[in-house]
């Protein structure tokens, strides 16, 4: 049987406090989310609505702790972003934009043979067909 109005407000006030005392026992914002089954930016809502300071809203999460020159170095010596990514805790999507952001020329997919092995990449004569 669902709830009445007054039961699902009363639910939800409840649901907000335990999140509220779960953010300042250090509980991260993902596990609340998770916990929930909220989405991110909806329980950042909730939780700032109930009075707790967080960060600004920004896309994504500031990584200041990779190694960057180590990074670029170990692309530019052949590692996979992927690879990059698992070694470092972080995205593929991440190392991609670091890279990206440091002027480093990204390899096509597929590796240093991707051109020589797609017909696809390879370029046609104007004319022929």
């Amino acid at each position: 049987m669902a709830d009445t109005p007054e039961e699902a407000r009363a639910n939800r006030i409840e649901r907000n406090r335990r999140m509220l005392e779960s953010w300042r026992a250090g509980v991260s914002l993902t596990e609340i989310a998770r916990e929930h089954g909220l989405s991110l930016s909806w329980t950042g809502r909730l939780l700032r609505q109930e009075g707790a300071v967080l960060l600004p809203i920004r896309q994504g999460v500031r990584r200041d702790d990779l190694p960057v020159a180590e990074i670029i170095r170990k692309y530019e010596q052949g590692a996979s972003m992927q690879a990059l990514a698992d070694e470092n805790a972080t995205s593929y999507g991440t190392v991609r934009r670091l890279l990206i952001k440091n002027k480093v020329r990204i390899r096509p997919h597929g590796g240093q043979n991707a051109i020589e092995i797609s017909p696809l990449l390879t370029p046609r004569s104007r004319g022929k067909q």
